[in-house]
């Protein structure tokens, strides 16, 4: 089964150039802050794409930042599924997903079940394809020692644009999908394609 995955695509999804495949994974922030018309576009979009089966999650910029709530109400289209601590099994691969938390109090990656082999969060894991320019490292250190005990096969996320890419650490496949770049203000980055 063919896999393709993207993430950060911040309302410019319609500038991607997508392979084909059997199921399209995106990470999180479809929209840039705050912006309903993208969402309901990138919803649009995104149940209209030729993939047997499509996946996202929420990401940060997805949520209204004064309530705290997803921006993500709208019905979400036939043969596309939203995961939210919660999983999806497609022709015996276990998927998983967490979107970007509401709220950090609600942050728990307690709920990846131990025989996920596709694991997708908005956050990358600790030390990780999780650095800024010029800045430390700024993934999650739980969800990294939670991704060492589960050993997924491959861990999907964004977030941190400049640290788009792939790493390989032992049996997991680490890719940092982020597509879109802030200062020229559209897509620059390629999906990535695997198979299991």
């Amino acid at each position: 089964m063919k896999f393709v995955a993207i993430s950060d695509t911040h309302g410019c999804h319609r500038q991607l150039d997508l392979p084909s495949g059997d199921v399209l994974l995106h990470s999180g922030d479809v929209c840039n802050q705050g912006n309903v018309e993208q969402i309901e576009d990138f919803l649009n979009w995104f149940g209209d794409l030729d993939y047997k089966h499509k996946i996202f999650l929420r990401g940060n910029h997805d949520i209204d930042l004064k309530t705290r709530q997803s921006l993500i109400n709208f019905e979400i289209p036939n043969r596309v599924t939203q995961l939210d601590h919660s999983g999806i099994e497609i022709e015996g691969v276990p998927i998983w997903g967490i979107g970007h938390p509401l709220r950090w109090s609600l942050k728990n990656w307690n709920t990846i079940p131990m025989d996920t082999q596709i694991l997708m969060t908005h956050l990358p894991p600790y030390s990780i394809l999780d650095r800024p320019p010029l800045s430390p490292s700024t993934g999650d250190k739980d969800l990294l020692k939670k991704v060492k005990m589960v050993n997924p096969k491959v861990h999907l996320f964004g977030h941190i644009h400049a640290s788009y890419g792939k790493k390989k650490i032992g049996e997991t496949m680490f890719l940092n999908a982020s597509a879109y770049k802030a200062s020229k203000k559209r897509i620059i980055n390629e999906a990535f394609v695997f198979e299991i």
